[in-house]
């Protein structure tokens, strides 16, 4: 990511809560200076040295509350909330996090919590957010948030053991160069223009809505993420043909937590791999498709996780950030590297969450960096009751149009419950 960085490219991540009651001003703040004293990781930052990116941890912050917390007395127009989202932090410095508390036009408060992915992925966003809440209530920050001994890949031999970590660093030992490119399908419409401007449009699901869709998953037996990236290939088929693509394949990535499969059950840090799902299209409205996409994604364990660990990440860890920096800067620059047509994630918060006592009526979503590969998002999420998706895209290599024809086909697709 940071070999990536630029100044198109920011690898920022935003968790929303919009809510209503008080806010809490003072609360917040004395529960944010809390997490910065007690969280080493909200007090690091990253150098950039000759071989590598080296994260260190200052003993005291030089930052508090004041730093991190704007507050707006104003309604957020999606403007201001992209600006903020797309405000790129200085990684050399702490912190790499920041707060926008404003309101909805429907008289809500909203809350922005804006991080820099290398900080955390968006479990360990979730994390560092609830432990804000929970000092907002009197609670302790739990103790996995107070090391600095985070996940790394490197030692994933710990858990997988020196045979399977060393055979699958060289079943992989591929140049990123040479790695094979694929074409796929895209709604980009501008794909000479290099800005990455990320916007985004959110659906608050109805309560019939939410409902059509858990007898569906309930009814073929599949998660929310299952059905969901099914959906999403059938909407992109729809969307592509009145383009008139009829025949690029399509290419679905979804970021996978290994938490559960390497029994970690609490880190701030980045666990992720990736799931790739690639459909024809005379077979994706088939409904044995659904079993395929099924299939892929429970049998992504930690074996079809190495090829995305090992294939890319043994990479950027040995080269020199010069270099990782130029190989980065030319697959932006050819306009045909489209190699996934879509982002899928999915995940509801848990009912077990922590939020301030005297919020009510909570609702949540997210958004985060987008590439011009694949360009388009969706992203599930939200609490029981208020479930949310979120559409987000690159503003300056998509039209609007292009994006509300697929949000009207995707939500069209997920509730036809009689298939």
């Amino acid at each position: 990511m940071l070999a990536h960085e630029s100044e198109y490219v920011s690898y920022n991540s935003q968790i929303i809560v919009e809510f209503k009651g008080d806010v809490r001003q003072e609360d917040m703040r004395a529960a944010i200076d809390k997490a910065i004293r007690e969280i080493p990781l909200l007090r690091s930052h990253i150098e950039e040295t000759a071989f590598n990116f080296k994260r260190f941890y200052k003993t005291e912050a030089d930052f508090n509350s004041k730093q991190v917390v704007e507050l707006r007395d104003e309604v957020l127009d999606q403007d201001t909330i992209d600006q903020f989202c797309q405000k790129k932090f200085d990684l050399s410095k702490s912190p790499a996090f920041k707060f926008l508390i404003g309101k909805t036009s429907a008289k809500k408060n909203i809350l922005l919590f804006n991080v820099h992915h290398t900080l955390c992925d968006a479990a360990g966003q979730f994390h560092l957010l609830e432990e804000v809440f929970r000092a907002m209530n009197g609670m302790e920050i739990r103790e996995g948030a107070k090391t600095d001994k985070v996940f790394r890949y490197r030692t994933l031999w710990k858990h997988m053991g020196w045979k399977w970590f060393f055979g699958h660093i060289y079943s992989q030992l591929r140049p990123l160069s040479k790695q094979r490119q694929y074409q796929m399908a895209t709604l980009i419409d501008h794909h000479n223009k290099p800005q990455r401007f990320v916007t985004s449009t959110t659906m608050q699901l109805s309560f019939s809505e939410q409902d059509k869709i858990r007898v569906t998953c309930k009814k073929f037996d599949i998660s929310i993420t299952e059905y969901l990236t099914y959906c999403c290939f059938k909407a992109l088929d729809t969307s592509l043909k009145k383009r008139g693509d009829h025949k690029t394949p399509i290419m679905v990535y979804l970021p996978k937590t290994l938490r559960p499969l390497l029994k970690i059950r609490y880190s701030l840090q980045n666990i992720l791999t990736t799931v790739w799902i690639v459909g024809k299209r005379d077979e994706i409205h088939e409904l044995k498709f659904l079993g395929k996409v099924k299939h892929i994604i429970n049998s992504h364990k930690m074996d079809k996780a190495a090829k995305f660990i090992f294939g890319t990440l043994w990479a950027s860890s040995v080269l020199k950030p010069k270099m990782l920096k130029n190989i980065y800067q030319k697959f932006d620059r050819d306009p045909k590297s489209i190699s996934s047509s879509l982002l899928i994630s999915a995940g509801r918060v848990p009912r077990s969450y922590t939020f301030p006592e005297g919020w009510s009526d909570i609702s949540v979503w997210a958004r985060g960096t987008m590439l011009k590969s694949p360009g388009v998002g969706v992203i599930f999420t939200g609490v029981a009751g208020a479930e949310t998706l979120t559409i987000e895209y690159l503003k300056d290599l998509t039209e609007k149009d292009t994006i509300e024809n697929f949000k009207t086909n995707l939500l069209d697709e997920l509730l036809r419950v009689t298939r």
